[in-house]
Order: structure tokens, then C-alpha cells, then sequence
């Protein structure tokens, strides 16, 4: 009966908002389509320039602490509030995250918060309902209504007065952290390791975030019933470091751990559990007991 209405209603959602998103004329963000465009050029130079040991290390040493920065930092922290921690390690998790190049926290935390208030239905920034490749990158080259807005001021719990925080939502100086990031890389490993591990490390990264957001939308398990199409799917869940767990994160978006059952490896879950054994995390918003979990649906707007 409630799958029946959760279709139905994601049904006649995806209806309007596919009329209304097939109404309006194509803009591209030319800053974001650049980039994007630009990333993915500049990758292809590594069918020429294949890579060292130095160059795989440093790939995956910086692809590691880019996707703790944002599936802890920006998503389970700064999002989500589902911890909390000093302001020293929080300002830390953020400046990982930006190196990460998808943004600065204020314009990425409240992007993420609209996705959840409007999941699959009319308003949602990146609803795989709107056509696969719109869901995946489709929805970053387009200029979104948010765009141009103070993203400080949709989301003022984020960044507050830390300046160390606001910096990265002034402009181009998202990229400050990207670029830091490439400067390690140089210094490491040349410029052969700043195509690697900061580049292509970027790339792999980007796609694997959006494959959340896609392919966590249209296939996979549900085993908790949800008002959208939230799925977990277990490869997404491994590349990811544990969002690819996703309905259990739209089950309940405040659990700072997403791998809900033994065999659903949650990389990022472990890091903030461990975090909080060495008392720099608390109030660790536990998954909920498998008792409990029928009747989550009802606190799933989150």
C-alpha cells in the first residue's frame, strides 16, 4: 500500500516536473561547463603519460582524504549534523572536501539539502527522473535557480563567521583547496603527479559522487520504504567510501553511519566511529535498530 502510493506520487511528480523541465530553454553555467569540459580534457593526457608508482600513490592518497572530506566533511557533518566535533577538525573536513573541486561548503550543503526536501519529485537539483545523464552531470553544466543565490544565507548554520569556512564560497576561491592540493602534488611528484593526484584523481572522483546521485536513484536494493527512489547499491557504496548506501541514508539522512547492515562496508562510518573512540567526535547519530527501521518513513523528510 505505501509502495503503491510512493509510486504513484513519484509518478505524477516526475510527469510535471518532466513537462516543466522540457519546457525551459537550455542555459549552461559557462563556469561550471568549462570546468567540467576543461577536467576532462586535460585527463585524456594520461593515455600519453602513463602513470609511476609515485603517481598512483599520490592518486590514491589524495582520492582517500578527498572523499572522507566529502562524504564525512561536507555531507555527514556540515549537511547533515550528524555529529559533531571540534571547530579545528570541522574546518579540516571542510578544506578536504574542497579539494575535492565541487564547490564550496555553503553552495554544496544547500544543494543537498534541496535534493532531500524535494527527492525525485519537482524541484529535486539532480533526479535521475529528468533522464539519466541530467541526474549524473546534466544538472552541473545547466545554471540552476540557486545559482546566483547567497548560499550563506540559505544556510547560515554552515559557515557562520568562520572565515576559514566563508573564504571558500567567495568566487573562483572554491578552488583554493583544489589547488593546494595540486601544489602537494608538484612537490611529491611533478607535474606527471599533479595530472594523477590532482587531475584525474578529481575526474574519477566527480564521477563516482554523481553516480550517487544516478545510480542510486534508478537501480539497486531498497530495503527501507522511502517517499523517493533511493536505492544502495554495494559498488557505488565501496568507490564511495559508504554513501553508495542510499536509502538507508534517505531512510534516515541524520545517521552519520550509512552501512546499516554487517555486510555494508561504510569506510567513512568507520572513521568517524574511530573519531569518536579518540573523543574528537560525540553525539553520533547511530543507524537505528532494525526494529525500528518500519517506521522511519514517517521521519524520512529530513
Amino acid at each position: 500500500m505505501v509502495e503503491d502510493l510512493r509510486r504513484s506520487v513519484i509518478s505524477e511528480s516526475r510527469l510535471r516536473a518532466a513537462e516543466r523541465f522540457s519546457g525551459r530553454k537550455l542555459r549552461l553555467n559557462p563556469a561550471n561547463t568549462t570546468l567540467v569540459v576543461g577536467v576532462h580534457a586535460v585527463s585524456l593526457l594520461g593515455l600519453w603519460y602513463w602513470p609511476r608508482p609515485v603517481d598512483l600513490a599520490v592518486a590514491l592518497g589524495f582520492y582517500l582524504i578527498t572523499c572522507l572530506g566529502i562524504g564525512i566533511g561536507y555531507h555527514r557533518l556540515l549537511t547533515h549534523r550528524g555529529f559533531k566535533c571540534h571547530r579545528w577538525l570541522r574546518r579540516t573536513l571542510a578544506w578536504m572536501g574542497g579539494a575535492a573541486l565541487q564547490g564550496g561548503p555553503a553552495r554544496w550543503v544547500s544543494m543537498h539539502r534541496r535534493h532531500h526536501q524535494t527527492a525525485d519529485r519537482e524541484g529535486d537539483p539532480h533526479s535521475p527522473l529528468m533522464g539519466f545523464f541530467h541526474g549524473h552531470v546534466g544538472w552541473v553544466l545547466r545554471w540552476d535557480e540557486q545559482d546566483d543565490a547567497d548560499h550563506h544565507r540559505l544556510v547560515p548554520d554552515v559557515s557562520g563567521d568562520d572565515r576559514w569556512m566563508r573564504v571558500m564560497d567567495k568566487g573562483l576561491l572554491f578552488m583554493l583547496p583544489w589547488a593546494v592540493s595540486g601544489v602537494l602534488c608538484y612537490a611529491i611528484a611533478g607535474w606527471r603527479g599533479v595530472l594523477w593526484g590532482t587531475v584525474i584523481r578529481t575526474l574519477a572522483l566527480w564521477h563516482v559522487t554523481w553516480c550517487v546521485n544516478s545510480i542510486c536513484h534508478r537501480w539497486g536494493r531498497r530495503p527501507n520504504e522511502t517517499r523517493d527512489e533511493s536505492r544502495n547499491v554495494w559498488w557505488v557504496g565501496l568507490l564511495s567510501l559508504g554513501e553508495g548506501w542510499h536509502n538507508n541514508h534517505h531512510a534516515k539522512p541524520s545517521a552519520a553511519l550509512h552501512g546499516w547492515r554487517w555486510y555494508e562496508v561504510d569506510v567513512s562510518g568507520y572513521v568517524i566511529r574511530l573519531l569518536a573512540r579518540l573523543g574528537l567526535a560525540w553525539q553520533v547519530v547511530r543507524a537505528p535498530r532494525a526494529a525500528n527501521r518500519a517506521r522511519l518513513l514517517t521521519d524520512s523528510g529530513e
